[in-house]
């Protein structure tokens, strides 16, 4: 099991410019009066469907397509396609991999895409290098896979890419029926040699964290119960790396801190719809992303085949968006659309955005934007802007994060820069969720959950079953 680091006790109230608004307070008003609406940015490739993850590179969209292929890779000879996209939604590049890819995430770094293929079980890694047409094959050691008296469970899923070049990879579909002591890893760290990618845990699925937000009368503090972890961001600032991590099926978010440690400090945050009743569904996120001004958030519609782009000039800064896929034959009931996070809470708004089944999002600044779309027609938007795969925090963007805590009953307020720069995370170049900011410690005394958080955020791209 992965410890939690000691730190200070601190009780905290949190104010962060623009970050964490409300879903009555994420879109500003208007000439038009109204919510902005996505529309249509790139279709299928000819013979590619069911599209899933997104990222961006070198000012080039990259879009898995699973096609018909099963989350283990079935059947035999299933391949899925990635097409890169340029500004104006236009396949330029496609590549046939073997197995269903679930996680698609760029490290310009080594100028390369990660792609995990089959997330449930017969998992491996594949890397695309964009100027060449070929892909290298990895394996994974140790197998994530888990064997016990019901069969084999467990693949990869989600891959982020930290400031330092630390690679992260969710660990998918573990098995939660084996025997005690049963807590695999919910993520690792990969190390590439050769034809080899080495899988070395970060934390656990029953790991103890504290909760954000316990309902009345529940621990403050419990295991992680992680059955379906899935997407996952890196948020970086100069005071280190902060994972977060979509746990889809659990309905619930798990940050971690000091990753570079070897201990890295977790804490929970669960999720609830804002029309939810007792009983009901719970969100089932498939992916989760930061708005930080003005620029374009890209929307993959699994239903539809198509890739959307809403423009954010009236999206207040610090939004975040989240989507939920539609339920597909045994996954838990859900709410299939587009949505905004109350990061404080945990409640799940709707937006009615009309999409079939959301999955991938991306947000890229207006400097890093591929194009903003200026039509409301259902064809896909053309301009000639270019995306890069460098910005900040986008036109308009708060440049500091204030944050209030109370200390041994003193109150203080302290002004912490937010980072400048390119995107981290998910492809370095892509625009990645910046929640709440980073988590500075966790610490159970007295019965009490203790925190300290210190918000940060950045922009950066790049999944579910």
């Amino acid at each position: 099991m992965v410890g939690l680091r000691s730190i200070p006790l601190v009780v905290f109230a949190v104010a962060v410019v623009g970050v964490g608004v409300a879903p009555s307070t994420a879109f500003a008003s208007s000439a038009a009066g109204a919510a902005p609406r996505p529309v249509v940015f790139a279709v299928a490739p000819a013979g590619a469907s069911k599209p899933d993850d997104i990222t961006v590179m070198g000012g080039v969209l990259y879009v898995t397509y699973q096609n018909n292929a099963g989350n283990d890779g079935s059947p035999a000879g299933s391949r899925s396609t990635v097409a890169a996209f340029d500004a104006a939604g236009t396949v330029k590049q496609t590549w046939s991999v073997p197995g269903r890819v679930d996680g698609l995430t760029a490290d310009p770094r080594h100028g390369r895409v990660f792609a995990t293929a089959n997330e449930d079980l017969n998992s491996s890694l594949f890397l695309i290098t964009p100027t060449s047409k070929g892909l290298q094959h990895l394996t994974f050691s140790p197998d994530p896979a888990q064997k016990g008296s019901d069969g084999s469970n467990g693949g990869t899923d989600s891959v982020s890419v930290g400031t330092d070049g630390t690679v992260y990879v969710a660990h998918s579909n573990p098995d939660p029926k084996l025997p005690a002591p049963n807590n695999p890893a919910a993520v690792y760290k990969m190390t590439i040699a050769g034809a080899s990618a080495t899988l070395t845990p970060l934390f656990n699925v029953n790991d103890t964290a504290p909760v954000m937000n316990p309902a009345a009368g529940a621990p403050r503090s419990a295991p992680l119960g992680l059955t379906d972890p899935d997407s996952n961001r890196i948020i970086a600032s100069s005071g280190g790396d902060m994972l977060i991590q979509d746990a889809q099926g659990d309905s619930k978010l798990v940050f971690a801190t000091h990753l570079s440690s070897g201990s890295p400090s977790l804490a929970q945050l669960n999720l609830v719809n804002a029309a939810g009743k007792a009983g009901g569904p719970t969100p089932q996120l498939d992916d989760i992303e930061q708005v930080t001004g003005p620029g374009t958030l890209y929307m993959v519609d699994q239903g539809s085949g198509k890739i959307y782009a809403m423009d954010t000039a009236t999206v207040t800064p610090g939004t975040y968006f989240v989507s939920q896929p539609k339920p597909s034959k045994g996954d838990l009931p859900n709410h299939a659309d587009v949505a905004t996070l109350n990061i404080h809470t945990g409640v799940v708004t709707d937006l009615h955005t009309g999409l079939i089944s959301p999955k991938g999002l991306l947000f890229l600044p207006k400097a890093a934007t591929t194009p903003t779309p200026t039509t409301t027609s259902t064809t896909p938007a053309r301009t000639s802007a270019a995306a890069t795969s460098t910005g900040g925090t986008g036109t308009g963007s708060p440049t500091v994060e204030t944050v209030t805590a109370t200390v041994d009953g003193q109150m203080t307020t302290t002004q912490f820069p937010l980072p400048s720069g390119g995107n981290a995370g998910r492809g370095g170049g892509s625009s990645t969720l910046a929640i709440i900011g980073s988590l500075i410690g966790l610490l159970i005394l007295a019965g009490g959950l203790t925190l300290r958080i210190r918000q940060r955020r950045t922009s950066q791209p790049g999944r579910a079953h």
